[in-house]
C-alpha cells in the first residue's frame, strides 16, 4: 500500500530597464519550494510465508522539504556601426538548492490491520535526517561581432564558485569561441538558385561541473559502539576532489539547395572530459571504506550527426512530398584511469551473470566485460575432460561494445489542402544488445525453447579438451555427449559470451499522423469569429518492428538516465517494447 502528497510553489520576479540608449539592465528571481509526504505500508500477511519477517508488517514514512533559490542579473550594450553590429553583457548568477529530509521505518505491528507508527513495536523505530545545502556563485561575460549579416564571432566566459567542493578547488573557469560565416551573403553567390544558402559553423566550449553535496564530507551515522557517538557509513571522505571538466570542439554547416528544395545540416564532434565525477566508485577495502566519491579518469567521444530533407514533389496544385533521412555516428574511448584501476565498473549494469559495463584504458565507454570461455592459442574454446562442458576464465574480458555502428531516422510528409500525412521511422545498425531476458528463461527452465533443449538428445560442444594437448599440433577434439535434461529444471545457458548478441539492427515504425486543418476563412464564418482555428487529427505510434534480434526488446535499457554513467543501453533485461498505440484529437483556437 502506497500513499504521497505534494505541494509546491513557484515565484519568479523580473525587472526590465533601459538606463540609456542602446543599454539594458535584466534582473530575475526565483523561488521553487514544496513539501512531499509519502507513506509505505507492508501488510504482515504480505510475501513469503518462509521469511522471518513473515507476519510482522512494516511502516514507512517520509516527509521531503525542498527550496531552490536563483538570482540572475544581466547587463549590456548593443550598437551598429555601418556594417558592424556589436553586443556584450556581463552578468552575476547565484543558484541555492536546500533540502530537508527525515525517514521513519517501523515494524511488528501490534494489530495486524491497523497501519500506523503508533501501532509499530517501539524498538524497531529508526528515524533519519538527512539536510543538504549546494550553493553556486557565478559572473559571466560575453561578446559578439557582426559584420554584415554575413561573419560572425563569439566570446564568452563564465567562472563559477560552487560550495560542493574543497576551498582549494571550488572555483573552475569555462570559456567557449563561436564563429559561423554565411557564404551565400558573398556577391558573387547571391540569387544563386542552385545554392540557396550555405553557412560554416564552427565553436570551441568548456564546461565545468561540480559534485553533489556531501561529497567531501559524506553524513555521519550513529555508532553503537560502546560510549556512543557518530561515524562514518561506508562512503569516506575525499578532500581532494575536484571540478569536472569537458572539452568540447565542433564544426559543420547548414545549406539549402535547389530554390530551398532540399536542406541539409552537417556536425562533426570531439569531446574531453577530465576528471570526470563519479559517485560511489568502489574502493579496496583496505581503506576502510567501500565506497567513495571521487574524479576517476579522462576519456573522449567523437561522432558526426547529418540530416538531409528535400521535397520529392512540390506541384503547382500544392502537393507537396518531402523526404528527409538523420544519421548519425559516435564512438568513445577511455584515456585515463586512476593508478591500480584495471576496470571501473557499473555495479547497475551487472544484471546478467557475469556481465556487466567495464571501463578499461583503450576502450570505450559503453563496453561490457564478463568471463569469457577459456581458449587455446589458436581460439579454439577449452571443454572440461570430466564433464563435457566449455571452461570460463576466472578473468574479465573484453566481450563486446554497446554502442551502435549507425543511428538513423527517416521522415516523410505529404501534405494537400489542409491534409497532412507524416510517418517517423528509426532504427540501429550493428549494434550489440545483451540478451538477459532469453538467459533468465533458460536457466529457469520457463521458455519453450528450454522444454525443447531438455527433450532433445544428446549434444558435443564445439571446442577442444583441456587435457595438457589443447596448445600442441594436434589437440584432442571435443566428443563428450552432454543431454540437457541431465540439469533438471534448468538449462545448461552457456558463458558470458554466448548471450551478446552482435550486428543487431532493427528499424521501428514510430509513427503515422494524419491531420486536417480546417480552413481558416470558412471556419471564421461558421463560428462567427469564435474559432480561429481548428484541425482533426488521428495517431498511430509503434506500429511495426523489423529486427534480427532473437529476444524481446532490442532496445532494452535497464537503467534510468537518473543513475548516471554509460547506462543501461543494449541490455534487454525483462523489458518490453513500446505497445502499439492509437489516439486522435481535435485542436481549436479561440
Amino acid at each position: 500500500r502506497n500513499y504521497d502528497e505534494s505541494d509546491r510553489m513557484m515565484v519568479n520576479v523580473s525587472l526590465n530597464a533601459t538606463p540609456t540608449k542602446n543599454t539594458f539592465v535584466r534582473a530575475t528571481m526565483g523561488w521553487d519550494t514544496g513539501l512531499s509526504d509519502y507513506e509505505y505500508f507492508v501488510h504482515p500477511y504480505y510475501g513469503n510465508p518462509t521469511s522471518a519477517s513473515y507476519g510482522d508488517g512494516s511502516f514507512h514514512y517520509t516527509k521531503s522539504q525542498w527550496l531552490d533559490k536563483t538570482v540572475n542579473v544581466l547587463a549590456g550594450y548593443n550598437n551598429e556601426w555601418g556594417k558592424f553590429t556589436f553586443n556584450a553583457q556581463v552578468g552575476y548568477h547565484q543558484q541555492e538548492n536546500g533540502s530537508h529530509n527525515i525517514a521513519t521505518s517501523a515494524g511488528s505491528f501490534a494489530v495486524k490491520d491497523f497501519y500506523g507508527l503508533a501501532n509499530c513495536d517501539p524498538a524497531t523505530i529508526i528515524t533519519k535526517t538527512t539536510n543538504t545545502t549546494r550553493r553556486v556563485q557565478a559572473v559571466s561575460a560575453q561578446a559578439e561581432v557582426g559584420y554584415n549579416n554575413m561573419a560572425f564571432l563569439t566570446f564568452r566566459a563564465r567562472n563559477d564558485w560552487s560550495s560542493t567542493l574543497p576551498k582549494d578547488n571550488n572555483h573552475y573557469f569555462y570559456p567557449a569561441v563561436e564563429g559561423s560565416f554565411v557564404m551565400t551573403e558573398l556577391p558573387f553567390l547571391q540569387g544563386n538558385s542552385a545554392v540557396s544558402y550555405f553557412k560554416l559553423r564552427g565553436a570551441v566550449a568548456q564546461v565545468g561541473k561540480d559534485a553533489t553535496p556531501l561529497s567531501i564530507y559524506p553524513s555521519l551515522e550513529t555508532t553503537d559502539d560502546v560510549g556512543g557517538g557518530f561515524r562514518y557509513g561506508y562512503t569516506g571522505p575525499n578532500t581532494a576532489l575536484k571540478p569536472e571538466m569537458t572539452t568540447s570542439w565542433e564544426f559543420g554547416f547548414e545549406a539549402r539547395f535547389l530554390n530551398d528544395r532540399v536542406n541539409a545540416d552537417f556536425t562533426y564532434f570531439q569531446t574531453r572530459c577530465e576528471d570526470q565525477y563519479v559517485t560511489g566508485f568502489r574502493l579496496s577495502y583496505a581503506t576502510g571504506f567501500v565506497l567513495n566519491n571521487m574524479n576517476v579518469g579522462t576519456f573522449t567521444t567523437q561522432g558526426w550527426d547529418l540530416h538531409i530533407d528535400g521535397d520529392i514533389i512540390r506541384a503547382a496544385s500544392g502537393f507537396r512530398w518531402n523526404l528527409g533521412v538523420n544519421l548519425s555516428h559516435a564512438s568513445s574511448l577511455v584515456t585515463e584511469l586512476p593508478e591500480a584501476v584495471t576496470e571501473y565498473y557499473n555495479a547497475y549494469t551487472w544484471l546478467s551473470g557475469n556481465l556487466r559495463n567495464g571501463i578499461s584504458v583503450g576502450n570505450p565507454v559503453t563496453t561490457m566485460t564478463g568471463k569469457a570461455y577459456q581458449r587455446n592459442k589458436k581460439g579454439d574454446v577449452l571443454i572440461d575432460p570430466s564433464t563435457g562442458i566449455p571452461l570460463t576464465d576466472e578473468n574479465w574480458s573484453i566481450l563486446g561494445d554497446r554502442q551502435p555502428k549507425l543511428e538513423f531516422g527517416i521522415t516523410t510528409n505529404l501534405s494537400y489542402k489542409g491534409f497532412r500525412l507524416s510517418a517517423l521511422a528509426t532504427g540501429r545498425f550493428g549494434a550489440t544488445v545483451v540478451n538477459a531476458t532469453k538467459r533468465d528463461l533458460l536457466d529457469s527452465g520457463s521458455s519453450w525453447e528450454s522444454v525443447h533443449m531438455r527433450e532433445m538428445g544428446p549434444v558435443v560442444f564445439n571446442g577442444v579438451l583441456k587435457n595438457g594437448l589443447e596448445d600442441s599440433a594436434n589437440p584432442t577434439v571435443n566428443n563428450i555427449a552432454v543431454t540437457y535434461a541431465n540439469f533438471g529444471s534448468s538449462i545448461y545457458k552457456g558463458g558470458d559470451e554466448e548471450w551478446l548478441e552482435k550486428d543487431v539492427n532493427y528499424m521501428r515504425l514510430a509513427e503515422v499522423r494524419l491531420s486536417y486543418n480546417v480552413p481558416s476563412s470558412w471556419l471564421k464564418r461558421a463560428t462567427k469569429n469564435f474559432v480561429s482555428s481548428a484541425s482533426i487529427w488521428a495517431k498511430a505510434t509503434d506500429l511495426v518492428t523489423l529486427t534480427n534480434y532473437s529476444g524481446i526488446d532490442a532496445v532494452g535499457n535497464s537503467n534510468s538516465a537518473a543513475l548516471g554513467g554509460a547506462g543501461g543501453m543494449g541490455i534487454d533485461v525483462w523489458g518490453t517494447p513500446n505497445p502499439r498505440g492509437y489516439s486522435f484529437g481535435v485542436n481549436l483556437t479561440f
